[in-house]
């Protein structure tokens, strides 16, 4: 699995089999490339897309030569350059700066240059193999296997193919577990939430009986207070009446003067 993280760009120089040639010589700068001098070659590549009629596969070689430098992100701009140049090997380009990017760890845009080396060409078996282990770096898995099956319906010989069908049993394994996950989750929340319900519909009913027992206590007080206010009332009435009778002064009685 690990040597499948580690596939990296640097298959691209195979894709470009052909040397490039000017009137019968080899390039100094391709030279210097496929001598395995890359440091030695950029300049002269540099110097040689600077000329007169440059030839349009000049930029990948001067891409590659910055990416075996380590130069990853001068590789992806010398790439994009070239992919703005009428007559170059646009999959080949969008390949190798999907490499770049890689490298770079920005898997995200290495899948779009994988992409667009696909739409170029989707028998171009390389750029399903690299886009699957950028999709597997960003945990994509259903993507991520997709390719790797679609890499060994193109290339059902490749050395690799054990490795990958273990990756891809790991994978699918992986994938199930994450389904039971997903549906242990639904389940858990599902609970929560019937829980959650249940809480609030029983603390409703306690708010409401409360609410009842409050109303009850209210209407016994305001009947006691009702009972106590007619009682008085009764006993004043009762009172005033008893005192009214016995202080009226008879005028006809005779007053004892003498």
């Amino acid at each position: 699995m690990k040597g499948l993280y580690k596939r990296v760009f640097f298959c691209g120089i195979f894709l470009l089999a052909v040397s490039l040639i000017y009137g019968q010589q080899v390039s100094p700068g391709v030279r210097l490339f496929t001598e395995n001098e890359p440091e030695r070659a950029i300049p002269l590549l540099e110097k040689e897309i600077a000329g007169t009629n440059p030839s349009p596969d000049l930029y990948n070689y001067l891409g590659l030569a910055y990416s075996q430098t380590g130069n990853y992100q001068k590789a992806v701009e010398v790439f994009e350059k070239g992919l703005g140049v009428f007559g170059t090997n646009k999959k080949v380009l969008y390949y190798n700066q999907g490499n770049a990017y890689y490298r770079l760890e920005n898997y995200n845009k290495a899948c779009d240059c994988y992409s667009m080396a696909i739409v170029a060409d989707s028998q171009y078996a390389e750029p399903y193999l690299n886009r699957a282990n950028a999709l597997l770096r960003i945990n994509d898995i259903d993507n991520c296997v997709t390719d790797y099956v679609t890499y060994l319906d193109l290339r059902p010989n490749d050395p690799q193919e054990p490795k990958i069908r273990a990756l891809l049993d790991l994978l699918r394994k992986e994938k199930e577990l994450r389904i039971a996950e997903q549906k242990r989750r639904e389940e858990e929340e599902i609970r929560l939430k019937q829980e959650e319900e249940r809480l609030a519909a029983a603390k409703a009913e306690q708010e409401r009986l409360a609410a009842v027992k409050r109303a009850e206590e209210e209407e016994r007080r305001k009947k006691l207070l009702e009972e106590v206010a007619n009682s008085l009332k009764q006993s004043s009435d009762t009172t005033n009446m008893s005192a009214g009778a016995e202080d009226v002064l008879s005028y006809e009685e005779e007053s004892d003067i003498d």
